[in-house]
């Protein structure tokens, strides 16, 4: 147990090196500079918390994992790269008018600040955790159900996301100022009809991906119990890393993003683990 916690302690730090090196590398614009860094002087711990949490997830994914060298290396970096990169900055693109010094060219390099460690800590992590004796399973899926329940998945992750985000999120003031310029909160269903279409495709289509990019995680668990929980673990680093101080995001509007996401993407990750989970017709080939 001790030797685990100083490897897990090791890739702890190993992930927060890479992270700040690779941010100070990025050249972001110009107006994105200006803002300079938080002054939050607690900012480095809660860097330590979230690369723990993340470490802690690969670490989990790994020890209840099937797969073992590049197969499982390939899968978590596909994974971690589009649930916790991609899916987020999409959303960054999306109310691009909330953050006015941010560049299209910035979110894609944000983006690839955050691929750069876990291409260093994925491998390292692996080598330290990896089972020895493992059983590989290919999964053979049916396409017509998978496609179903992904379409379920976008409805189900939309209502999810309304609900937390009114009921949660849209009762800080500092927030409803941030993306509206008024302080007027009204009643939900009104919210609700205030609202564009075009958010409410946009959401069903993030709901979709979500279920679609922790589909490998299928292939790579071996429980349903471990799949769901790989899944909140995943999905919840979205809420985690709103910990992070940032200069272009107020420290209230982070907090109520921080109880929304927190308590939706847990509740959506157990809906999506038990709705992707499904007894399959596997090949089992033995690897010593």
């Amino acid at each position: 147990m001790l030797k685990t916690f100083f490897k897990l302690l090791l890739s702890t730090i190993v992930y927060t090196i890479i992270y700040i090196l690779a941010n100070v590398g990025m050249p972001y614009s110009q107006g994105l500079k200006d803002l300079g860094s938080s002054d939050d002087p607690l900012g480095m711990v809660y860097l330590l918390i979230v690369s723990a949490f993340v470490c802690f997830t690969i670490y989990f994914i790994i020890r209840h994992s099937r797969l073992h060298g590049q197969k499982l290396f390939l899968n978590l970096v596909f994974v971690l790269f589009f649930v916790h990169l991609f899916m987020a900055q999409i959303e960054t693109l999306y109310f691009g008018y909330a953050f006015p010094a941010l560049t299209t060219l910035d979110v894609v390099l944000i983006m690839v600040a955050g691929l750069i460690p876990l291409l260093v800590t994925v491998p390292l992590m692996i080598k330290f955790f990896q089972n020895k004796d493992v059983t590989t399973e290919r999964m053979e899926m049916n396409i017509q159900s998978l496609l179903i329940k992904l379409g379920v998945l976008g409805i189900i992750y939309t209502c999810n996301y309304m609900i937390f985000g009114y009921f949660v999120a849209w009762q800080f003031e500092e927030l409803r100022i941030f993306y509206s310029g008024s302080s007027e909160k009204l009643n939900f269903w009104t919210h609700l009809s205030n609202n564009d279409l075009q958010l409410y495709f946009f959401q069903i289509l993030r709901g979709i991906l979500f279920g679609a990019f922790v589909i490998p995680l299928k292939n790579m668990i071996r429980t349903k119990m471990a799949f769901i929980t790989s899944v909140c673990l995943v999905y919840l680093y979205l809420a985690i890393v709103l910990i992070l101080p940032v200069a272009f995001f107020p420290d209230r509007v982070r907090l109520g993003h921080l109880l929304e996401m927190t308590s939706s993407m847990l509740l959506f990750g157990i809906i999506a683990g038990n709705i992707l989970w499904e007894n399959q017709r596997k090949k089992q080939i033995e690897i010593r």
